[in-house]
């Protein structure tokens, strides 16, 4: 319904700093108030009319005015004095100045106030919203005060860009967030920055509480704030739970400075406080728990050293007893609880109904039943893992190398370790392709020729181009033409897994080279090893070169130079040197990589120097490990994914592996079946204070805690037996879990934990029925310093095996693997390396669709544009031919 009304509009003007503010009041109160005939009486209803519009009105003039008067800086007492007694329809605007005085009484400023009185047809509804409106909102305007404060920092260069873009900053510095960061609160909406510190408070039984845990190189619990608040120290035994959220650093025990405000706690749940509900007993719990310090949930039955049976009598005893507990924001019992107002103008919602599609009769067809998964917070306290009987698994492994714990020690000095690899014949090398026949011939003519001078050779690469088959090779032929003299050749790589896929060692364990210590030359012992180790080594074959640092490479420099005496005036020591890899792969970790063009320092120079040394190249270009015509698209994709410039074809090629697109028989060729069996949690043990604490990247690579069944797939994270596949980064399988005679499996962590590892060559402790390799995994013990203590932790070398990361893929091969590039790489290579391990398109399935600008630079990285100079330059010593003139095995 339309009726006219009459809309007052005020604008008032206080110096440069102005608002308007307006209230809607119905024509019918004007029209009666000019049928009384008289202005008295006119007078007298317009005011009644008037007067509760003109007192919010007043209110508002103060809050709006706030600092106008700038010589005492002082709020104004006293904004309008009766400005207007009547207000005719045949005046529809009048101009009042009125004295306003400052808040010390010392200064009179007059301020202009405008009136006028509109008439205008409005909806009944839109009456009630614009008389709503018009009594609580306001628009401020001070551009002239904000243009003063910006201009004295305008730029000279664009004053107008940048006095509008300094203005709208202030606008927007002035505007109050309280709301926003409320209605963040409420809807669970993370904050970047708040004036409010706000604390989620989990009020469930602690049994019930969330556990999380960090899952990256291991799986590690993170303790939840009641928890640490439970374990606190004995010098924080008086604190409460209210007074730990509130006021201490969650992590440290460290109370908040001085001037830190308190707090926010956000409850959840929040249980009703009515004496006759089912939820008022977890209500008394939690307030007892806010209010009472205690160790354990238990203890708040207690109350001054009197037990009670439940949680009600206890906080009935606390409120006739303590009088003193600070505010904790719960609720008091039987406190009105706050209810949703309803909104007398909301309007009516009716849904629409939904027709009934074909899908949804099917899936009521469907069996109900839950997900075939478990949460990682429960493993080790479900009902199968607490009730499992681990008797006898006791004393079952009594082998005295296990007890003692010196095992692998016994079987290493059993086991002579040879460099020999398996013997090839000659016509193997008519298998190679050119460009792998010339670094066959290369190498082997400069063997037969006794040539002195130095070879230092480069081997480019990707992945799939026959490296590795070179390497054992050119390692067997070299082996052979010694006549049974020893192997001349040394094999080795930066990681365990890539020297392990060449029958070779790491760099690390051959050479002595330091782990997160500073390089230190060989006391005389270990130099006398060494020498003895490599005195009938003269070639080194050095794999997965992208993953060599310079400063890595001085340390091998140098450390030859000391296994190499008569010679260590040269590089290397004389030492004749292939790098073999794909720089286009990973990048070395928290070293500059070879291909480094950039100023570099210290022993990173001498790195440099080294790696200019290397003056001949060959670069493998024919993928042999996805030959074949039904690959060619496959191969093309990966070739470009190695330089990211990813086309769409072959975007579109790779996004047909992605596991949406699959069928489900396709699918299935990825996934193990799901086993369900009793876990065990294998916690550390941990010696020196914040040894707990440290992250396991800092304690040796020892995980706080392993979860442990009976067929789970585990990882190795230490080189424990390099040379039969026992490195870093090994896979196998859960055969058995055992503990020492006369443990308690409930209390005690088992000794030994039986597996069968993939890809292992060595001696089996126990060969089962069907020929697998057992063998044991025993705790180790590793020491490091936390600030300058020195702690040790006591762990199994294991972590959980959910996939494998790229850095320790790189030089494998797999018939089938599943990656993800949805996300866009941290480290150049990272999604050709993923990609590039498996040997065919269809043994690939990515887990999510991913974008192709992720994969695409218009412009390439600057790693990239490093690689491809590093490419150009030594695209002058490329070799066409064998550069010596014998020839194995010529006649």
């Amino acid at each position: 319904m339309a009726t006219s009304t009459v809309r007052l509009e005020f604008m008032c003007q206080f110096g440069d700093r102005q608002f308007i503010h307006n209230h809607s009041i119905s024509q019918s109160l004007v029209t009666e108030a000019n049928r009384a005939g008289e202005d008295g009486e006119y007078n007298e209803r317009f005011s009644q009319v008037m007067m509760p519009l003109m007192k919010e009105h007043e209110a508002a003039c103060r809050n709006a005015a706030g600092d106008f008067c700038e010589s005492c800086g002082q709020f104004a007492t006293d904004i309008l004095q009766n400005p207007i007694s009547f207000l005719h329809t045949d005046q529809p605007r009048i101009v009042v100045w009125v004295t306003s005085l400052c808040g010390r009484g010392q200064c009179e400023i007059e301020v202009r106030q405008e009136m006028q009185m509109i008439m205008q047809e409005m909806r009944q509804e839109d009456e009630i919203l614009d008389d709503l409106s018009g009594h609580t909102g306001c628009m401020e305007v001070k551009l002239c005060k904000l243009a003063d404060q910006v201009l004295p920092h305008t730029a000279h260069l664009q004053p107008l860009l940048s006095f509008s873009s300094r203005l709208m900053n202030k606008l927007i510095a002035e505007r109050d967030y309280s709301a926003q960061e409320i209605s963040h609160l409420l809807l669970n909406i993370p904050l970047q920055e708040g004036t409010r510190m706000v604390v989620y408070v989990d009020c469930r039984p602690l049994e019930q509480h969330v556990r999380s845990y960090r899952v990256d190189d291991d799986v590690s619990e993170a303790v939840g704030s009641y928890r640490k608040y439970l374990r606190r120290n004995d010098q924080h035994e008086s604190i409460t739970y209210l007074e730990y959220l509130q006021s201490y650093n969650l992590k440290m025990w460290r109370r908040l400075g001085a001037n830190a405000k308190k707090r926010v706690l956000s409850y959840f749940p929040r249980y009703r406080s009515v004496e006759t509900s089912a939820q008022f007993q977890d209500f008394c719990r939690v307030k007892l728990m806010m209010a009472h310090p205690h160790r354990s949930p238990e203890e708040l039955l207690a109350v001054d050293g009197q037990w009670f049976e439940s949680f009600v009598a206890a906080y009935q005893c606390c409120r006739q007893r303590h009088h003193f507990h600070e505010d904790d924001h719960y609720g008091e019992v039987g406190a009105n609880e706050l209810q949703a107002e309803d909104d007398e103008f909301e309007q009516e919602v009716h849904d629409e109904p939904i027709a009934e599609e074909d899908w949804h009769e099917l899936a009521r067809m469907l069996p109900d039943r839950p997900l075939e998964e478990e949460d990682i917070d429960v493993l080790g306290r479900r009902d199968i893992d607490v009730n499992y009987d681990w008797t006898p698994h006791v004393g079952r492994y009594t082998n005295d190398g296990i007890l003692r714990g010196n095992y692998w020690k016994q079987r290493k000095a059993e086991s002579s370790f040879r460099l020999d690899v398996e013997h090839q014949p000659l016509g193997a090398r008519d298998t190679l392709n050119p460009e792998q026949r010339i670094v066959y011939d290369t190498v082997m003519g400069h063997f037969l020729a006794q040539d002195r001078s130095q070879l230092l050779l480069h081997v480019d690469g990707g992945g799939g181009t026959g490296k590795s088959y070179l390497i054992n090779l050119l390692s067997a032929h070299l082996q052979a033409a010694t006549g049974g003299r020893g192997t001349p050749v040394w094999r080795a790589a930066p990681t365990g897994v890539a020297g392990n896929q060449i029958s070779g060692t790491t760099l690390h364990s051959l050479l002595h080279l330091p782990i997160n210590k500073d390089f230190r030359p060989l006391f005389a012992i270990d130099k006398a090893q060494l020498q003895t180790k490599l005195k009938d080594i003269q070639y080194l074959i050095i794999d997965e070169k992208s993953i060599l640092g310079l400063r890595q490479l001085s340390w091998i420099d140098d450390r030859l130079r000391e296994a190499f005496p008569h010679r260590n005036e040269e590089f290397f020591g004389g030492l004749n040197i292939l790098l073999v890899g794909d720089f286009f792969q990973l990048p070395p970790v928290l070293q500059k990589p070879l291909y480094y063009d950039k100023e570099v320092h210290g022993v990173e120079i001498k790195g440099r120097n080294a790696y200019m040394r290397f003056d001949k190249t060959v670069f493998l270009s024919v993928v042999q490990r996805r030959c074949g015509d039904d690959q060619a698209a496959f191969r093309k994709a990966l070739g470009e994914l190695r330089l990211l410039q990813l086309s769409h074809e072959s975007w579109k090629l790779l996004s047909g592996r992605v596991q949406a697109k699959l069928d489900d028989q396709e699918v299935a060729r990825f996934a193990d079946a799901l086993r369900v069996r009793p876990v065990i949690q294998v916690i550390t043990t941990n010696v020196g204070p914040g040894a707990g604490a440290a992250p396991d990247d800092k304690a040796g690579n020892l995980a706080k805690q392993v979860p442990v069944c009976i067929g789970s797939r585990l990882m190795l994270t230490c080189n424990l037996w390099q040379q039969v596949g026992l490195c870093n980064g090994a896979r196998g399988t859960v055969y058995d879990i055992g503990w020492a005679p006369g443990a308690d499996p409930v209390r005690d962590q088992p000794c030994v934990i039986m597996m069968e590892f993939d890809k292992y060559t060595g001696p089996a402790f126990l060969t089962t029925a069907d020929g697998r390799k057992i063998v044991p995994i025993l705790p180790v013990d590793r020491d490091f310093l936390v600030g300058v203590t020195l702690c040790a932790r006591t762990q199994f070398p294991l972590i959980v095996c959910y996939a494998i990361t790229v850095h320790k893929s790189q030089s494998i091969t797999e018939d089938k693997i599943v990656t993800d590039l949805s996300c866009r790489d941290f480290q150049t290579g990272l999604s050709y390396v993923a990609v590039s391990r498996v040997k065919t398109l269809q043994g690939l399935m990515l887990d999510a669709p991913f974008d192709r600008n992720h994969l695409t630079y218009t412009l390439p990285p600057e790693g990239i544009k490093m690689k491809m100079r590093d490419q150009r330059l030594r695209s002058w010593q490329v070799l066409t031919q064998n550069p010596y003139k014998k020839v194995h095995g010529a006649t």
